[in-house]
């Protein structure tokens, strides 16, 4: 295929200037043979463009095309490379989909740490439950690497939770209470308080306060109080070295 004839069979395919470049690029490079390794890093590329444009259908109905029109056009190789490249670009979308998830389920569940050993957990917005199970596992890890006495789950900004979000959430308490640290639940509207108790949720192992600045009470008491039994603790351990120090110099 001639130069004339890659001119002719681009202008067929579109009309508009930029995805002629593209097809003209792409049909070069075709030609130019997969032992040219610049060439073929153009076709991927012009071929990805042109994807991105008008779609992989699309693309591969003008392939099939310019096959019939020109017989020595490797239609089979392209399509595969169609395939192919389509593939890489489902992947790469897929992976760009999760991190923005990611990014919004940080955004709208922050966790912030607001006193000494105590984290605030913030809901907002409806909770389905990949969501509620995202924030387990970020709020668990945060919970384990800072070491955390008190966490505050705030749920002033929940809607609605439903049985089966009910459910991580209590799952979540346990773990929580499990990795050392104690849970205080506020801003619960009467419809998450029905769904809590039809769940039957054992609120000994949550703390329940009115509003936010009666949960920062309650969890700056518990700090106190812990930091209190560690002192109490040190000062027991200390007597008793002392104690042990002085027989030993009395032998």
């Amino acid at each position: 295929m001639d130069t004339g004839q890659v001119t002719g069979i681009v202008g067929k395919l579109s009309a508009e200037s930029r995805q002629r470049d593209l097809w003209r690029q792409f049909l070069e490079a075709a030609l130019a043979g997969s032992q040219d390794e610049k060439a073929t890093s153009g076709m991927a590329e012009a071929l990805r463009s042109l994807l991105e444009e008008l779609g992989e259908k699309e693309v591969a109905d003008r392939i099939i095309d310019i096959g019939k029109e020109e017989p020595s056009f490797p239609v089979t190789d392209m399509l595969r490379a169609v395939v192919e490249i389509s593939g890489e670009m489902r992947r790469e979308n897929e992976t760009t989909l999760k991190q923005l998830r990611q990014m919004l389920s940080e955004l709208a569940t922050p966790i912030i740490r607001i006193w000494k050993d105590m984290l605030l957990v913030a809901m907002i917005g409806n909770i389905d439950s990949q969501r509620a199970q995202d924030i387990a596992e970020r709020l668990l890890h945060r919970v384990s690497s800072s070491r955390a006495k008190v966490v505050l789950v705030d749920v002033t900004g929940v809607p609605m939770i439903d049985t089966v979000v009910g459910g991580f959430l209590i799952e979540m308490f346990n773990a929580i209470k499990f990795l050392g640290a104690e849970v205080i639940l506020t801003g619960i509207k009467p419809e998450v308080a029905h769904t809590l108790v039809k769940l039957g949720v054992d609120f000994r192992m949550v703390s329940i306060a009115r509003d936010l600045e009666d949960a920062l009470r309650k969890g700056i008491a518990i700090t106190m109080e812990e930091r209190n039994r560690r002192k109490q603790l040190a000062l027991s351990l200390a007597g008793n070295e002392a104690g042990e120090s002085g027989e030993d110099d009395d032998l």
